[in-house]
């Protein structure tokens, strides 16, 4: 069941570097301010001043690294007889490095001068748009895209860049245009597949989206998010099981394109760093060997470390070092009591543990953070349902539904503590409203036209109204136990006949099925059936669960 321990997702920390360049966290490490009055004046009078970022947050290695190219720019920018083209590598080799660290406001100066003294090199103006869309400035990464894609048609990745932030803006139109403009550069390209899935996905053509969704996962298996999108598509075309199915598969690790040009800026990096980025991109495609390797490396270098203590955590998690990934996350605690994505994690582990009652302060803390993260708030009910505590279980389910009403997870767990509460007519109404609001969702109707038919206070059954539904979910899918509510509704009615006729096929259903524990109970009910005088459901059937 989604939301289940079992599927819950561990959160990497966001490392600032270029391998998530499309969802930087500012605070994954000590701000980097700009010294206002320490600065490279401009050499050319059509240039800009470069500001000298404050390198004293960063580790001594790339302290060093960023100075020795400082003192080079310097020397070049002095050279009366350097060339327009040798300043502007100067220039946009610095800027290069200051992406790769994500000191953007000095890489931007950088590559402005770069591109002023050689406007029709391609690689200044794509970089400058590439940190336009980083910084939500859009309008003007759209305006640089463009020209970059004059220079260099055949690049892919500027097309693909172009599609999301029109995707970004809403601008559907000028969105699918460009994936499929990128599919005509390369017809294999699972990002842009995956942009033409979002377009589909967000003007309701769901069938469209499911094939384009399933097309970029099989060219880019590791990229778990998709699962997510799917599950979107496939519960909006009614199909809660392939729904489920995708939701359980969901990860973090999305569809990049191929993209040369920022992919290298790694290779720049020193320091913790870069076995960060190379820890946690080991770690989304599952070589955990080799990220927890990484991730040492990168602790070794920085003892302190707390992209490196998070991550080393959910890698050690995963080759079940329990112990060990506990460690980490509470010297992530240790280095920042505030990180979210610790306490986040330590709940989980400690879930799996059976330690509910300690796992619910960590969670607590993280929607004192994050109150809309409805993860945590999901995760949070079901660890306050673990523990008994049902009043505060049920006020977490209803605010997670009041976020999003279209959880079915969420309502059917408040929906079985009401009932557990005795609270038949709320249960009820809650069904009955959420169905009405989202009538492609079968677990809502499931459970409905049981409560209409086997509901303990007999004034709330509806017998007539449970077996309309019962056929309709029948008709699609056929299963015994699905047969097996049409018995119980039709019971309800008063007409035994027919439902222990009802019952009869269920029972050779999961015969052929080989469901033994679902024929002893088809078997006992059955008996209720043939008496063939009052057939009513008794509130004891209420143990019946579906799937």
């Amino acid at each position: 069941m989604f939301g289940s321990i079992g599927t819950q997702i561990f959160r990497l920390w966001k490392v600032c570097s270029v391998l998530s360049i499309l969802s930087l966290a500012p605070e994954a490490y000590p701000q980097v301010n700009v010294k206002t009055n320490d600065f490279l004046p401009p050499p050319k009078a059509n240039l800009l001043a470069l500001h000298w970022p404050d390198l004293t947050g960063l580790e001594p290695e790339v302290r060093e690294q960023l100075k020795s190219l400082q003192t080079a720019l310097e020397n070049s920018a002095k050279d009366p007889n350097i060339t327009e083209v040798e300043l502007s590598e100067a220039y946009g080799n610095i800027g290069k490095h200051y992406q790769a660290y994500s000191l953007n406001a000095a890489a931007r100066e950088s590559y402005l001068n770069a591109h002023r003294l050689r406007s029709q090199d391609f690689r200044w103006v794509y970089l400058l748009g590439r940190l336009d869309q980083q910084d939500d400035r859009l309008d003007d990464a759209i305006r640089r895209y463009n020209i970059a894609r004059q220079l260099e048609p055949g690049y892919v990745a500027v097309t693909v860049n172009l599609g999301n932030v029109y995707l970004q803006l809403n601008r559907l139109e000028e969105a699918n245009e460009n994936f499929k403009a990128a599919l005509t550069i390369n017809e294999r390209n699972a990002s842009a597949l995956y942009g033409l899935g979002q377009v589909a996905l967000s003007q309701r053509r769901y069938s469209e989206a499911v094939k384009y969704f399933e097309a970029a996962l099989t060219l880019a298996p590791g990229a778990n998010r998709i699962h997510y999108s799917l599950a979107m598509a496939y519960r909006n075309l009614g199909d809660t099981e392939k729904a489920m199915d995708h939701l359980r598969l969901q990860g973090s690790v999305g569809v990049r394109v191929n993209d040369p040009l920022v992919d290298g800026l790694e290779e720049l990096i020193k320091g913790e760093r870069i076995h960060v980025s190379r820890g946690k991109l080991a770690l989304e495609s599952r070589r955990y060997a080799q990220a927890i390797d990484e991730f040492h490396l990168a602790i070794t270098a920085n003892r302190d470390s707390l992209a490196a203590h998070v991550n080393l955590g959910v890698a050690l998690t995963q080759t079940g070092d329990l112990k060990g990934a506990v460690e980490h996350f509470q010297e992530a605690l240790r280095i920042d009591p505030r990180n979210a994505n610790a306490h986040y994690n330590l709940a989980i582990l400690l879930a799996k543990q059976n330690q509910h009652v300690q796992a619910i302060p960590h969670l607590q803390y993280v929607l004192s953070v994050e109150p809309k993260d409805v993860g945590a708030r999901f995760f949070l009910a079901q660890e306050l349902k673990r523990a008994e505590r049902w009043d505060e279980a049920l006020v977490e389910f209803a605010r997670v539904t009041e976020e999003e009403p279209s959880n079915e997870p969420a309502l059917l767990e408040q929906v079985t503590l009401l009932q557990q509460k005795q609270q038949f007519r709320q249960a009820l109404e809650r069904l009955k409203k959420a169905l009405a609001a989202h009538p492609q969702n079968e677990r809502t109707a499931e459970q409905l036209a049981f409560l209409l038919a086997t509901s303990p206070e007999l004034d709330l059954r509806d017998g007539s109204r449970s077996f309309e539904i019962a056929q309709k979910i029948y008709s699609v899918h056929g299963s015994p136990e699905h047969g097996a509510l049409v018995a119980m509704a039709l019971g309800e009615l008063g007409r035994c006949a027919e439902a222990a006729e009802w019952q009869r096929r269920a029972i050779a259903t999961a015969e052929q099925e080989s469901k033994p524990d679902l024929l002893a109970q088809l078997s006992a009910n059955l008996k209720v059936y043939e008496k063939g005088q009052s057939c009513r459901p008794t509130a004891d059937t209420a143990a019946w669960r579906f799937r």
